[in-house]
């Protein structure tokens, strides 16, 4: 009887062998998948960052497209606005408005150290350690003496054209939006 149970115990230790070899190999060949997974995930972003790339791209050329024909418009209305002559600044349409207005002439320091070394206070904004030209009161010494301060230049504002569409919700329901008698700068949409 020592015979069979030395026998079955060699029987049960292959067994136990072999089924700890079958499980090692079981863990190694998950390990093994575990491995193909992330480079899947890997390949994945990999592959929507360049399809991203590829829609970026497309959209890129369409919108170019489109912005050349807003820009064309925008000049076109712009030349009309400038026909009617300097006496209408503004037109008034059911879709938006056509605006011109002045910007306001500004001054740009041309030699800083020209300028500091003729500027009077009044022309100068000091923080500790910091000197620096404050241009808001350049530009009232300007208006006082005509005369732009040494180291500066006037720059003269321009026209400046611009478009005001109207909130398309408006024109889509047919029906005016509470408060729609006032005009708000939130029921405009400006290009230019």
């Amino acid at each position: 009887m020592d015979d069979d149970r030395n026998f079955l115990e060699e029987l049960l230790d292959e067994a136990e062998k072999r089924e700890k070899s079958l499980h090692a190999s079981h863990i190694d060949l998950v390990l093994s998948e575990l491995s193909k997974l992330e480079v899947d995930i890997e390949k994945n972003f990999t592959q929507a960052e360049a399809e991203k790339k590829i829609i970026d791209d497309w959209t890129l050329k369409r919108n170019s497209k489109i912005q050349d024909k807003i820009d064309w418009m925008t000049k076109k209305l712009e030349m009309f606005m400038k026909e009617q002559g300097e006496e209408v600044k503004t037109i008034d349409l059911p879709n938006g408005k056509l605006l011109i207005r002045k910007q306001p002439d500004k001054i740009q320091i041309e030699n800083m150290e020209e300028f500091m070394l003729n500027a009077n206070s009044s022309m100068l904004t000091v923080l500790p350690e910091t000197v620096r030209p404050d241009l808001r009161k350049v530009m009232t010494q300007y208006k006082r003496s005509l005369v732009p301060p040494v180291g500066t230049k006037l720059v003269i504002g321009e026209d400046k054209f611009s478009i005001k569409l109207r909130n398309n919700k408006e024109a889509e329901n047919g029906t005016p939006q509470a408060g729609a008698g006032i005009e708000s700068a939130q029921n405009y949409k400006t290009a230019v």
